[in-house]
């Protein structure tokens, strides 16, 4: 009777502590939904019990349709905790050893003999990254590329995260277990721990959940990001989940239902360098040790991890890559320590003070971008990705407190300069510009090729957001549109053949010949393009 007693009060005190912190949580994540720079799904669980669990945005934004806690999400590199899950079982099993040579599997591999699985699940391999889904489309294709490359270091001397290193263990997988690399990770994980929202070729699935990944999302425009044609990155990022099923993996891995504790003790231990064990991230929070990996690629951002001594776990997962999942995430971390917080004061701005800040602005060593899209300020630096500000008051924006943008008003109705404090402490102050830049194409298709600069195109000055190339001369190959030769800034096919996204497929250009070519970028969000053969002109 005493231990029920002392259960019950235990209860008593502890819920008002998770209701508080459901509370600030809920809070915290409606402001950044109400401001638009939120877009997914959010689990928080302490002790094993769920404390917070709610969805933001759309998981179709065209039909309108909220993301649940049911969204299905591509989860990218978090995929490398299940692929490294069962190289784990295969070792307690006996059916491999973590100091297996590479040369076991593959004899004909430069250097093969002095790299072990070890050293690939801990990325200290040397075996270089490579993105390009031509280059890793099958095994033997890859293990060709990859033995014409040389190592970027001697095996087990340093640290370099290769995303190759992981397809080749989901190959290892197939041969060790003779099933393919994603049955054999149903076999394994997803069946066991019931997992059944889980899995591969996120492009066949038809559940209504499917979350859609978009590279810009608000209340009435959208533009669906990039969408690899096949399981690309493979055993590196192929996987889809839900918050929920991640919790399901959590807690399998706590109650020791699909590894050892003395494996997840090992595989929790830095290797090398103290941010990453074998095969999981490896970071602290307030000096807790937490373990986990995060995911990205286009359309999609997933952080999950767990603290150990605290058995917290932090599941977020977004289907914008404009969210601000990775500033929205220290501020739950400080909900949940009931360390002192501050929730962003979102200022609803007027659209003419908006328009006051858009333009380009510059410096002796670089240009900055702020466009006004649907009420987002969408901001972009020269050679890098893009980023959505939020208003804290007419002049001043920010990503969050150490990253913030002070704009300043001069003799003209627009403002003049900008002041950008970085997260790193570097200031940076340019003033508005009047440089003249222009979209243009690069590739094989084109006298340049891929290494050469862009073909720049031309404009009319009544259309001037519509650029062109008349009866220009193109080579049988490919090309891309690239904004003032600018790889941060490119634009390609998306695989429906049709469509444009940021960072996607080369166009095609199956025989040498004059084209007309049009992009037309009068809505920034969902870019038009036409690439024709020209018509002689007739005399």
């Amino acid at each position: 009777m005493k231990s029920i007693l002392t259960c019950l009060i235990l209860l008593v005190v502890s819920n008002p502590v998770y209701s508080q912190k459901s509370r600030q949580l809920e809070k915290l994540l409606t402001a950044y939904d109400k401001a638009g720079l939120f877009s997914g799904s959010v689990l928080i669980a302490e002790k094993g019990k769920i404390i917070f669990e709610k969805s933001y945005g759309y998981r179709n934004a065209p039909k309108k349709e909220k993301n649940t806690n049911n969204s299905l999400y591509r989860i990218y590199s978090t995929t490398k905790m299940f692929t490294t899950a069962v190289i784990l079982q295969l070792e307690e099993q006996g059916k491999l050893s973590l100091n297996d040579k590479l040369s076991k599997y593959y004899p004909a591999f430069p250097k093969g003999d002095s790299i072990t699985i070890a050293n690939i699940l801990s990325h200290t391999s040397g075996i270089p990254s490579d993105e390009n889904s031509d280059n890793t489309v099958d095994e033997n294709t890859l293990i060709k590329y990859l033995s014409a490359k040389s190592l970027d270091f001697s095996p087990g001397t340093d640290w370099n995260y290769s995303n190759s290193g992981f397809y080749i263990l989901g190959h290892i997988i197939k041969k060790v277990t003779g099933l393919d690399y994603d049955k054999a990770i149903e076999s394994y994980i997803l069946q066991p721990l019931q997992m059944t929202h889980t899995g591969f070729h996120f492009n066949d699935v038809t559940n209504e959940n499917k979350a859609f990944g978009y590279e810009f999302l608000s209340d009435n425009f959208s533009n669906e990001a990039l969408r690899f044609k096949t399981d690309h990155p493979f055993a590196a990022g192929a996987m889809y989940s839900t918050v929920e099923d991640l919790f399901k993996f959590n807690e399998g891995l706590k109650n020791y239902k699909i590894l050892m504790k003395e494996t997840l003790e090992k595989a929790f231990t830095p290797f090398l360098k103290d941010h990453y064990g074998l095969g999981f991230q490896i970071s602290t929070v307030f000096d807790k040790k937490r373990v986990g990996h995060d995911g990205g690629g286009p359309g999609y951002r997933s952080r999950y991890y767990r603290v150990l001594e605290d058995d917290i776990c932090v599941i977020v997962i977004s289907n914008s890559e404009l969210s601000h999942t990775e500033f929205i995430i220290p501020t739950i971390e400080k909900i949940l320590y009931e360390k002192p917080y501050s929730i962003p004061t979102i200022v609803k701005t007027n659209p003419k003070d908006l328009k006051k800040i858009a333009g380009t602005y510059s410096n002796e060593n670089t240009d900055f971008f702020i466009s006004i899209i649907d009420g987002q300020i969408i901001f972009r630096e020269k050679n890098y990705s893009m980023c959505s500000l939020m208003p804290v008051s007419n002049t001043v924006y920010q990503l969050d407190e150490k990253f913030t943008f002070t704009f300043q008003s001069g003799s003209t109705r627009e403002m003049d300069s900008v002041t950008i404090h970085f997260r790193d402490g570097t200031v940076k102050t340019a003033t508005r510009s009047t440089k003249n830049f222009l979209w243009g194409i690069i590739g094989d298709a084109t006298p340049g090729g891929w290494e050469g600069k862009d073909i720049p195109m031309q404009t009319d000055l009544k259309k001037p957001d519509i650029y062109f190339l008349k009866n220009y001369k193109l080579n049988k190959g490919k090309l891309k549109f690239r904004f003032d030769n600018d790889w941060g800034y490119n634009l390609g096919l998306n695989n429906d053949g049709k469509s444009i996204a940021l960072n996607a497929y080369d166009f095609p250009i199956e025989e040498t010949g004059n084209y007309d070519i049009v992009l037309d970028m009068t809505n920034q969000v969902k870019p038009q393009y036409s690439i024709k053969k020209s018509f002689p002109i007739k005399n």
